[in-house]
């Protein structure tokens, strides 16, 4: 079974890859914003997509991988276009959440992308099936 890292904020997520990237382990990355005390994004459209990828990750995620679960703040923090918000700066150059991408490769899903279970699918067969390939392995 995949194992869950909960992240908040960018600093969170750039010492989990310090921790786990350099092993080169396969690290699948989704983000959202900010829940509120009920559990609700005030996105709406990673509201619309969770029940799909929650169930993606159970379904087709490789067993032994990561999956960082990125809160990028609230509302203002996540439309701040400044270099501030360091999501939409390199190497995530998210323009858009939901997202969900796969450290150090190009496959990602966008926004309403997360709607369609055959992508979601997609996505996780061709990292299970690169990871087979390249230098990932999976995580321990």
């Amino acid at each position: 079974m995949p194992q869950y890292v909960p992240i908040t904020g960018f600093k969170q997520l750039e010492d989990a890859l310090k921790v786990h990237a350099k092993s080169n382990c396969l690290i699948y990355m989704y983000f959202f914003g900010e829940k509120d005390s009920k559990g609700r994004s005030w996105c709406p459209d990673c509201v619309a997509v969770e029940d799909l990828v929650e169930t993606a990750f159970r379904e087709y995620a490789h067993p032994n991988s990561l999956i960082y679960t990125v809160n990028v703040g609230d509302r203002d923090a996540w439309k701040d276009k400044s270099p501030a918000n360091k999501f939409r700066q390199s190497p995530f150059n998210l323009t858009v959440i939901p997202a969900l991408l796969r450290w150090n490769n190009s496959e990602r899903l966008d926004g309403d992308q997360l709607l369609k279970p055959e992508l979601l699918k997609l996505f996780f067969d061709e990292a299970k099936s690169q990871s087979a390939t390249d230098n990932t392995i999976p995580c321990k």
